[in-house]
Order: C-alpha cells, then structure tokens, then sequence
C-alpha cells in the first residue's frame, strides 16, 4: 500500500511530528540563507558597480556647446584613494562575511533528534558517505 500524501515524514518515522518540526525548521533555514545570499550579492554587486564608474567614469568632464564639444579627463588625485579603497574594501568583506557564515554556520546534526531519520535519508547518507570515500581513495 501506497502512502500518496505529500509529507515527507509520514510513513517512515516512528514519531514524525520531530521529522516535521525538522524538516520545517532546515526549509526555514534554506529560505533565510537564500535571502541572505541574494542580498549580500546585490550589495557585493552595487559596490563594485560603483567603483567601476567612480574610476572609469567620476573624472570625465564634458563640455558641449552650440559650436564646440570638450572633453577632458583629469587623473584621480589623492583625496579620491579613500573613495576607491571604501568602494573596494565593502563587497571584500560582504563576501568574506558570507564565506565564512557558510562555512562555519552550525550544521544541524541528524543525532540531536529524539526520533530516528526515515530510511530514506539514513539510505542517502549511507550512499553519500561510500561515494567520498570512493573518490578519496586513488
């Protein structure tokens, strides 16, 4: 007999009310970081954006006349190093910020349920784990 129902921890668990909290709790997670990414990359984005046009852009002077046109580009002076090293040093450290978030974020551990994991994912983790292994040996 099938179970057609779209829970996932229905069927499998001995208590899947902990599987739902869990499972609610990690898609939770999954939409906060992925709005979290997509923010800071906007931010990383506008940033660089900015400095591009600040360098390539900020010191281009143009003059237009009924009879003539002047252009002109003038070199960055120093009073416009702490704009650059600004523009520049903000998306550096939005990105390391993210990295190390990703990296060091608390991982949920599958052991700090009361309730075993469904076979399905023990089965998964199971076959993950062989599959590293494989490719770790040479």
């Amino acid at each position: 007999m099938m179970d057609t129902s779209d829970d996932l921890a229905g069927g499998e668990a001995d208590n899947p009310g902990l599987i739902s909290d869990y499972l609610r709790r990690e898609s939770w997670r999954f939409r906060w970081e992925k709005r979290l990414t997509t923010v800071t990359v906007v931010l990383i984005l506008l940033f660089y954006v900015a400095l591009l046009g600040f360098v390539f852009l900020g010191n281009i002077r143009v003059s237009v006349g009924a009879w003539y046109f002047f252009s002109a580009v003038r070199p960055h002076s120093t009073g416009d190093i702490p704009i650059i090293v600004a523009l520049s040093t903000v998306p550096t450290l939005l990105l390391i910020a993210l990295l190390r978030y990703f990296h060091h974020r608390p991982k949920s551990d599958p052991d700090d349920l009361q309730a075993p994991l469904p076979i399905s994912v023990e089965a998964a983790k199971a076959i993950i784990k062989a599959t590293t292994d494989a490719m770790k040996t040479p």
